[in-house]
Order: C-alpha cells, then structure tokens, then sequence
C-alpha cells in the first residue's frame, strides 16, 4: 500500500519538516530558503547556487527531497505563501531580554504560525483518506508518550464523544501490550513531533506488522515513525530553544485531532447528534 503524506502547499512549513534528513550542503540551501525566502522567488537556480556555494544539481536535489518536483515548483509555492502570509503578525525568535508585552505578542504569532502552517501543509486527499479508514475501523488507538501522550487522551476523549471505540493509555507498557493484540480491522495513530519517539515508533511497527492501517501524526517528513505508516500527516510546530513544550507543539497536534474528528462527525452525519447526545445522557449525573 502506497504512503500517502499530507504535503500540498506551504513550502517554508515543508522546509522545516524535511530538515533533519537533509545532506549538508541540502541544509545549505534550507537554511537560505528560510532566512531569505523573499528572495528566492527572484533567483535562478544558478544565482541561488552562487549564493549557497553549492552545485544547480544540489538545488535540484533539494527541491525534491522537500517535496516539490523541482525548483520552479518551490519557487511558486514560495511566492503564493509569501502572498498570502498575515505580515500584521509579529512572529520572531524570542531573546532572554524580552519584554512582557514583545513575549505577548511573539508567542501569540507562533502559536497563530502553527495552526497556519500545519493548515497549509494538509492535502485534502490524504486526510479524506485517513478519515475513511477511521470510520471503517472497527477500533481506534491513539499512541504517544509525553505531551504527546495527553494529546493521544484528548483523542480518545474527542471519537468516544462521536460512539467510536477509541483508546489511549496512560502507560507505554500497555499501548505495546495493546499493539499485540490490533489486526486489520484497526486504525492506529501515533503522535511524535520528533518522529523519532521510540516507545510510539515501536508500537507502530508492532501495529503494522500486525495487520494495523496506521497514521502518524509528525513534524518529520522523513523519520522512523513515517516508516512505519500509511499515511503521514504533517504538523509544523518547529520551537525555540527557549520553548521546550510550548503550546504551539501541542496545538499543532490538536488542530489535526480536530480535522480528524470533525471529517469523521461530517461524514456520519445526523447519526452524530442523536451519538453526542446518548454520551452526555451518560455522563449528566456526574456534574452539579
């Protein structure tokens, strides 16, 4: 079964997403297109390769390893992102003498860039096609560890809402347990930024191996965790050093939870009134 990736558009996002895999003298490139990408549109690929100090066939190189067919495909999804970008946000890099009201208004733009940015990254026909198979599945895991692990409870909160049979744990010893036990009438999503969390990883591999249609929800492009997936669903959620667990992480994976799910509520329809109003009934005796 082919892979599918949600890459349709906002080349800057595709960039950063693609960054950890490239070979250095690609990185050279990146690092242009990303300070710079005002001046991309402009350049031929012999000036950009003038100004990199690499080779035309490195530009070439580039531009497929993050996606485009080649550079004039870059170029243009360069320019239309640059069209379209809000310049009224004052995203920036945030520096230790910051102050309060610049920390105000830095984190609000990154936090607004992350929804952005991972909007502009989503394909529709790939997140049709994930929606399809959550709906067909017989059962549903949300898998991570960390921050990433609340984000998998919050999916779970979210489909139980809708009568799916979703699940997450708390505890890594028990998603691997679980994994052993999926087959092919399961869907599997996994959640790491990084790509690279080997507790989800593992459990996906064990999950495909066992028959699992499986999405992983990342910043990576090329990481373990796509290796092991169906379809690969792109957050852009790159955080300053200062940012560790930020919420611009966590609302990057969230927005996607909530494409997921309301594709999934769209698609069943009127069903989906009488599912939430059977779980509220539920839990109505619970609240004060």
């Amino acid at each position: 079964m082919a892979k599918e990736m949600n890459v349709s558009s906002g080349g800057l996002a595709r960039i950063r997403s693609a960054y950890p895999s490239l070979t250095p003298t690609e990185k050279k490139v990146a690092d242009y297109c990303l300070e710079k990408p005002e001046e991309i549109i402009y350049l031929s690929v012999t000036q950009l390769g003038e100004r990199c100090g690499v080779s035309e066939a490195t530009i070439i190189r580039f531009s497929q390893a993050v996606g485009f067919s080649g550079y004039q495909a870059l170029k243009l999804s360069l320019a239309l992102e640059l069209a379209t970008r809000q310049e009224s946000a004052p995203c920036g890099t945030l520096a230790p003498g910051d102050s309060m009201e610049a920390l105000i208004e830095k984190i609000t733009a990154m936090n607004a860039s992350a929804l952005q940015d991972t909007s502009r990254m989503v394909h529709p026909q790939t997140l049709e096609r994930a929606v399809e198979a959550m709906i067909q599945a017989k059962r549903l895991f949300f898998l991570g560890v960390g921050t990433s692990g609340l984000t998998a409870l919050d999916a779970q909160s979210k489909f139980l809402r809708i009568g799916m049979l979703a699940h997450a744990f708390a505890d890594a010893h028990h998603q691997i347990m679980a994994m052993a036990h999926v087959d092919e009438e399961d869907v599997c999503v996994g959640f790491s930024h990084s790509g690279s969390t080997k507790d989800t990883v593992d459990c996906m591999r064990l999950a495909k191996e066992n028959g699992a249609f499986t999405i992983a929800v990342t910043d990576v492009v090329k990481s373990p965790i796509t290796e092991v997936s169906d379809i690969v669903l792109l957050t852009s959620s790159a955080e300053d050093p200062l940012q560790g667990g930020s919420l611009r992480s966590k609302l990057a994976q969230v927005h996607m939870i909530d494409l997921l799910y309301t594709g999934v509520a769209h698609r069943l329809g009127e069903a989906v009134v009488e599912l939430k109003k059977r779980t509220a009934l539920s839990v109505v005796d619970k609240l004060y």
